[in-house]
């Protein structure tokens, strides 16, 4: 595990001059409600190596492939990579009760032929269901499944012609698939895959349950990199994320529950940790809420933005405590909340508690005008959400924006010890029902009053 022992004792400095509330108590007995619930797989002593020898031509991805359908046909255990580079040809399938494990110096590297990547499968494209490209790592209906070790998981995002040059092409299949979701199209009639450019996710569990992630790096995806949807009992542990492209989040939490990531490292193009749960009619017709989430003792070097709710909301955020984060540069948003009345859904009971930036554009967004609107008429609920014990030392745009709707106001908010020392604003609230606003000094005022 990679500890990150200097990034807490940092922010157990930064903190210190804030007075222990009512909040921190009730904030530490939800994560351990939470905790109660989550516990690793458990995995057989049977081991089944591969290395680089063991194959003098064909396919890696086949190789491994076979190890853990057979690791998993024997009652489970550990496939164990050991160094050397393992170049895939297609999606490696993680199978129930199996332990993918990769030692210091073991690389999984993934071609970015799209005919590897066939036939398609069940996936969730940014919050809409379909049958597109596998991704990389793929697992569905299973349990007791890890990818664990020191190794390397590599989307090959770098090389010449990757799924990365698809964003520029992806449009038409895109706008095609949200259109299919809204009118409610048969998932079964969903078929994208080849001509469509929807790029593959890196890493994609569907429907499993007792997930271990955790030493690994992840590295040069082309979209997002490790997606868990409809997941139960998930720890990402000491994870490192080395992928600075757009659409590179660090994990996106997707419709589940009692979900741990800790100790972890991500460096990322995009959001550091975004939490999501379907999108529009799509994620109404499933309805199947992202909840019951810690994200604690991490830190990044550099992201889009920090921890992001939504904008794919349409089943529910609610249940999410993240506490002692070190941030460095946050080009854009270091905590946000955000959607459009295209969603409905929910936010709701969200603790945060614990935050370092150095530098960010805006300190705390909350907006119901989230871009891609599309007509609709169902405005998401913000509701019960509290942050506390945050330092930031420079918000260049602006300190906090909080933009709710007339018909829809963002309720019950506390903001309570928060210091930006410089801001290029101060903060922007509209249509905010119940806000308390305590101990807050920005730009050196230490005025408990909003400043718009």
């Amino acid at each position: 595990m990679k500890s990150l022992l200097p990034v807490s004792l940092f922010l157990l400095f930064c903190l210190s001059g804030f007075s222990q509330t009512p909040g921190n108590t009730d904030f530490y007995e939800g994560v351990t409600r939470i905790l109660e619930n989550i516990s690793e797989p458990v995995f057989e002593e049977r081991i089944f190596e591969v290395k680089e020898a063991d194959l003098n031509e064909g396919n890696w991805n086949d190789f491994i492939n076979k190890k853990i359908k057979t690791c998993s046909e024997k009652g489970g255990g550990k496939v164990v990579l050991n160094s050397g580079i393992y170049f895939c040809e297609g999606p490696v399938v993680l199978l129930s009760n199996v332990n993918l494990h990769l030692k210091d110096g073991a690389r999984l590297l993934f071609s970015q032929n799209s005919k590897d990547y066939l036939p398609v499968v069940l996936v969730r494209w940014e919050g809409t269901e379909a049958w597109n490209y596998s991704p990389f790592i793929y697992a569905k209906d299973a349990k007791n499944i890890a990818i664990t070790g020191n190794g390397v998981i590599d989307g090959n995002g770098l090389a010449e012609n990757s799924f990365r040059s698809w964003r520029s092409r992806q449009k038409p299949a895109q706008n095609k698939l949200r259109e299919m979701g809204r009118n409610g199209a048969p998932v079964n009639e969903r078929i994208f895959g080849a001509g469509s450019f929807l790029r593959p996710q890196l890493i994609h569990f569907i429907n499993c349950k007792n997930i271990l992630l955790e030493g690994v790096t992840v590295t040069n995806g082309s979209f997002w990199l490790i997606q868990p949807t409809y997941c139960s009992n998930v720890t990402i542990r000491g994870v490192r994320v080395e992928s600075k492209f757009i659409n590179n989040d660090g994990v996106d939490i997707d419709s589940s529950t009692d979900v741990l990531i800790e100790d972890c490292h991500f460096n990322t193009g995009d959001d550091f940790v975004a939490v999501k749960s379907g999108r529009d009619q799509d994620g109404w017709r499933v309805n199947s809420p992202s909840k019951n989430i810690v994200v604690r003792n991490s830190s990044s070097d550099g992201c889009l933005h920090g921890i992001s709710f939504g904008s794919e909301i349409s089943g529910g955020i609610e249940n999410v405590y993240a506490s002692n984060l070190s941030f460095k540069k946050v080009r854009k948003y270091a905590l946000q909340f955000k959607s459009n009345k295209d969603r409905g859904g929910y936010i709701k009971s969200v603790f945060v508690n614990g935050i370092q930036i150095d530098s960010t554009q805006t300190g705390i967004s909350f907006t119901n005008q989230y871009h891609s609107y599309s007509g609709g008429n169902y405005p998401s609920s913000f509701e019960n959400i509290r942050i506390e014990n945050l330092i930031c030392n420079v918000a260049a745009e602006k300190a906090v924006s909080l933009v709710g709707l007339p018909e829809k106001p963002i309720r019950k908010v506390v903001f309570e010890n928060i210091k930006i020392k410089t801001a290029g604003e101060k903060s922007l609230v509209t249509n905010v029902v119940d806000l308390e606003w305590n101990n807050i000094e920005i730009g050196g005022d230490n005025s408990s009053e909003k400043t718009n």
